[in-house]
């Protein structure tokens, strides 16, 4: 400290109390800088332990979504447990093989489908075009849920026998709900119903891989769907479909030829 020119020394008190103000200052600067860090950085997510049907669950969809992308090649272990975020040995613990778990994401997919369907028409009014429209929107909502892939899956002929007899046994449990309302509403057999129910399925697949390739739009589908049923029902029940039935002789028209004989 300087007084007319001369050179005096500072009492070593006000040092200490410079000093002191100085550590305070820093220390309310770093406390300021780390509070608007905490402030700027977004909370951390607990993560919450999923239970095995939760589990089961991501790791189906996982895999439904790389057999729609990728198709059925593309579902492997490796890729599954890492669109779910977990390991390999976790996928195994749930299925044993990879075709078992393809299996599975077929019999997922199917019982979704199946669920819709019965819901939908429980609302609908019961007529085989009500019907046909509820498929279709039960269809549709199934694949924008879980993917196309296993759609596609159900009716293929692949490279694993085993998985193809899942396919077809689901693809005619899904055919199911359509032969009893035939039979039921046209009063056909057995034979003539699982044929019309055939049609009307692979119709319905038809315009829902047109939708499913953009050319349709879902309100589309829903429409040509329904039109396309229509056109087979009233094919089955027109006269010339009645007319490709042998007809049975009654016993009059029988005696009058013999009488005239």
């Amino acid at each position: 400290m300087t007084v007319a020119g001369c050179q005096l020394a500072a009492p070593p008190a006000l040092y200490s109390f410079l000093t002191i103000c100085k550590i305070l200052r820093n220390m309310v600067s770093t406390a300021a800088k780390a509070n608007v860090r905490r402030r700027a950085r977004p909370p951390a997510r607990s993560r919450r332990r999923l239970s095995p049907l939760e589990r089961r669950r991501q790791l189906l969809r996982a895999a439904a979504g790389l057999m729609t992308t990728h198709g059925v090649d593309g579902v492997q272990f490796a890729d599954v447990a890492a669109a779910a975020g977990v390991t390999r040995p976790l996928v195994y613990r749930f299925f044993p093989s990879r075709r078992a778990l393809i299996v599975a994401v077929l019999m997922d997919y199917a019982d979704d489908l199946t669920a819709r369907f019965a819901r939908g028409a429980l609302r609908s009014s019961g007529s085989l075009d009500a019907v046909a429209r509820v498929f279709v929107e039960a269809t549709c909502d199934t694949i924008e849920d879980k993917g196309a892939g296993p759609w596609h899956l159900l009716d293929s002929k692949g490279p694993d026998p085993e998985v193809a007899r899942v396919g077809q046994e689901i693809h005619d449990r899904l055919m199911d709900p359509w032969r009893a309302r035939i039979a039921d509403r046209l009063g056909m057999g057995e034979r003539e119903s699982a044929t019309l129910a055939r049609m009307v399925v692979a119709a319905g697949r038809a315009v829902l891989e047109l939708w499913n390739a953009g050319v349709l739009t879902r309100e589309e589908a829903v429409r040509d769907t329904a039109r396309g049923v229509s056109a087979l029902l009233r094919a089955f029940r027109s006269p010339a479909g009645q007319a490709s039935r042998p007809r049975r002789r009654s016993p009059a028209a029988s005696n009058g030829r013999v009488a005239r004989r």
